[in-house]
């Protein structure tokens, strides 16, 4: 029963959070502003990530996770009532979108790797592998899902009526999460530095590497997140819902990679499933645009989100499997700020390589470096195929 409730709590928070970070760049969108505003907006989303994960790591390795939890998911909620309250101030001065984007990033910055960390205090220890997979498996499908929810939404509704409904959404998901019973596992930790994760990593090749990859799989998620809106607006002139339906494809993906990573959850190699699906997923990645046809986008966006669902499942299990209590809090922080910040790297580099070159050559020029970076990882990471 506890269970049921964390991941019920844990499934409504995650959508809200997920349309959000959606609704915020198709909003910026619609702005008259500066070029490439929608992927600077994306980018402020995430920048506390660098800036904070160290502080927000030492909290969830100090203090009782569960509330320093709902304490920085308060602050979603928070963000999206303001945006309902001035939607029409901001229409008017875009650039405060800019400070809001940043705030909600200092709620993304504890909410994503505490949701994991919290995990190993509800379910038992022999299980906190299958249940991390399952419970990426559930951020992904809310991830995929959120385009289609807010499309929905906004064909029915204004901006305002959006963040409303996710504000209370956020508090739906946090009064649900008062109740859960949790068994807290905090361990003596008396710094906030970094040392610790710094030395475990140097010893420990293979969870090295695993940051490397997730560094190296983020970065196709920027150009989807910023540009391919943008490009199923512009070049095929569709509408919200039409839009969110043909996003949406990337939900199923992600759902079918990570049943089936639950499946082979106990292969020894994870190491060889993983690279392999980085190289395939950065070859998808060039079919998303050249062919100007819907269908076809659906097609390989579907196929890029069975390649991610293993990917993004894979990561963090292994990284829970071969860390410690001391410094799961730091190291799962310092892998959200790879999971999260990547994207928003890539996706101011891809908005304004988009109004440069435009999207279709963005997504080729993009897609042959990305290539090239995965092969090469296949190619130089011995000790992880090898774990």
């Amino acid at each position: 029963m506890n269970l049921l409730l964390f991941y019920t709590s844990f499934a409504i928070g995650t959508l809200a959070g997920s349309a959000f970070l959606y609704s915020m760049v198709i909003f910026s969108q619609t702005l008259t502003a500066g070029k490439g505003f929608s992927g600077v907006v994306f980018f402020f989303l995430f920048l506390p990530f660098p800036l904070f994960f160290l502080y927000t790591g030492y909290l969830l390795d100090r203090y009782p996770k569960k509330w320093i939890l709902l304490g920085f998911q308060s602050i979603h909620m928070f963000v999206s009532l303001i945006l309902f309250l001035f939607t029409d101030a901001i229409g008017e001065v875009p650039y405060l979108l800019l400070g809001i984007a940043f705030l909600n990033g200092i709620g993304l910055t504890t909410v994503l790797p505490g949701r994991m960390a919290i995990l190993k205090e509800i379910a038992h220890s022999h299980r906190v592998v299958f249940h991390t997979i399952l419970g990426n498996l559930l951020i992904i499908v809310c991830f995929g899902m959120s385009p289609l929810f807010v499309g929905a939404l906004k064909e029915n509704g204004s901006f305002n009526d959006v963040f409303l409904i996710l504000a209370c959404m956020h508090l739906v998901s946090i009064g649900m999460a008062i109740f859960l019973k949790v068994n807290s596992q905090q361990a003596e930790v008396k710094r906030w530095n970094v040392s610790e994760v710094i030395q475990f990593l140097t010893e420990d090749k293979v969870s090295r590497q695993v940051l490397f990859v997730t560094i190296l799989s983020m970065l196709a998620l920027g150009p989807i997140q910023v540009l391919l809106p943008k490009y199923l607006r512009e070049t095929l002139a569709l509408g919200e819902l039409a839009r969110g339906t043909v996003l949406v494809a990337f939900g199923p993906g992600l759902f079918v990679g990570g049943v089936l990573t639950i499946f082979f959850h106990h292969v020894e190699k994870k190491g060889v499933v993983l690279l392999t699906a980085l190289a395939v997923s950065s070859l998808l990645f060039m079919g998303l645009v050249p062919f100007d046809r819907v269908l076809f986008t659906s097609i390989f966006l579907f196929l890029f989100g069975v390649a991610g669902g293993i990917i993004s499942s894979l990561l963090p299990a292994l990284l829970q499997k071969r860390s410690s209590d001391q410094i799961r809090g730091r190291l799962l922080s310092l892998y959200t700020v790879c999971f999260q910040f990547t994207p928003a790297v890539s996706g101011l580099g891809s908005a304004f390589l988009g109004d440069m070159v435009g999207i279709p050559n963005a997504f080729l020029l993009m897609g042959i470096i990305f290539s090239l970076l995965a092969l090469s990882a296949v190619f130089l990471y011995s000790e992880l195929r090898e774990s």
